[in-house]
């Protein structure tokens, strides 16, 4: 008879083993490195050096720029194949050493450094320390079309929505004397929210704050806004605030879409835009009801619009109060006059028969 049970297999010894993997020799390969943030964006500045790529000639589109005596700064943007969100975002800075020349080769070319304008920059590349930014550090700039493609498109749906009378549709909208139903729209957990909030709990009225939160950057930004401003005016609040409170200018590309436009356009409710730290006015700014510098400057603007109708109220109360007051005080008067002349009819009555007998 044959013994078909399995037998046990002899353990391996340390030579049969092959380790295909060592956690040991891992983790002294892949050591972390333990620095300050100056070492690390050190490191990072010696690495680009040592790669070559200290110097660069970048092109893209001028967006945000800031000019002051001694800097000059701005985002030189590649837009996204959709044309609603950057693709990627690159710092520039002008330094008042290289302005002059900068300046003489814009003037012979007849060209300048504007907003929209596509533009070549060279420089050095640089890790900025103190901002923990990379950056181009400009030494040269020539501007290769005044108007980018994304400028261009944003200028003609302006001409389209004045030319169709779209821009003016919310100018014929008007909110209540007295706001308190207040729809926002902003990006979930944002400063923009949240100043909004502060600024109404810590006013002395009551309000209804309705919150939708949707992405305002990147791709699905314009689809996400148009969505929130149509639900929003499902619920017929008194007004729609959209709050942002700031960022790279090229992440508002989504407020130049003719989705958020039209969605603008097409609202039966009052819209506010409250954009903080933008250099230029978008279209949807341009199409909205009001727009305002700030969250906070828009949340301002509706508690004063309250109070001013408080202090109205309470001036109609008191004149109302006063009126009635004279009123009473005439009624009293005529009273008191009617009864003196009857007493003196009666004085002279008794007078004159006094004097008859």
């Amino acid at each position: 008879m044959v013994d078909r049970r399995p037998t046990e297999a002899p353990e391996p010894t340390s030579a049969d083993v092959v380790w295909l993997y060592d956690p040991a020799f891992d983790a002294d390969v892949h050591t972390p490195m333990t620095c300050r943030p100056s070492e690390l964006l050190g490191v990072i500045h010696d690495v680009l050096t040592q790669a070559g790529i200290d110097d660069v000639v970048v092109t893209g589109t001028i967006q945000g720029l800031r000019r002051r005596p001694r800097w000059w700064g701005f985002d030189l943007v590649e837009m996204a194949p959709s044309g609603d969100s950057p693709a990627a975002t690159l710092r520039c800075v002008v330094f008042a050493r290289n302005m002059a020349s900068i300046e003489a080769a814009l003037t012979a070319t007849d060209t300048a450094v504007v907003d929209g304008s596509v533009a070549t920059v060279t420089g050095a590349l640089d890790v900025n320390s103190s901002w923990g930014e990379l950056r181009v550090v400009a030494t040269a700039i020539s501007i290769r079309n005044e108007r980018s493609a994304e400028s261009a498109a944003r200028d003609r749906l302006i001409d389209d929505l004045v030319n169709s009378g779209q821009a003016a549709a919310q100018q014929r909208l008007a909110l209540p004397g007295r706001p308190r139903r207040i729809a926002i729209l902003a990006g979930a957990g944002t400063a923009g929210a949240a100043d909004l909030d502060m600024l109404f709990d810590a006013s002395v009225h009551e309000w209804q704050l309705l919150h939708v939160a949707v992405p305002m950057a990147g791709a699905r930004a314009a689809e996400a806004v148009a969505g929130g401003i149509a639900t929003l005016a499902d619920r017929r609040p008194d007004v729609i605030v959209m709050a942002r409170g700031g960022g790279a200018p090229g992440e508002m590309a989504w407020a130049d879409t003719p989705m958020v436009a039209t969605a603008i356009t097409r609202c039966p409710v009052p819209v506010w835009t409250a954009i903080g730290h933008a250099t230029n006015r978008s279209v949807a700014d341009l199409v909205a009801n009001r727009s305002c510098a700030t969250p906070s400057a828009a949340a301002s603007a509706l508690i004063a619009m309250v109070d001013e109708d408080t202090n109205r109220r309470r001036t109609a109360a008191a004149s109302k109060a006063y009126a009635t007051a004279l009123a009473h005080a005439a009624a009293k008067a005529r009273v008191a006059w009617i009864t003196a002349a009857l007493v003196l009819v009666v004085l002279v009555a008794v007078l004159v028969g006094g004097l008859g007998r």
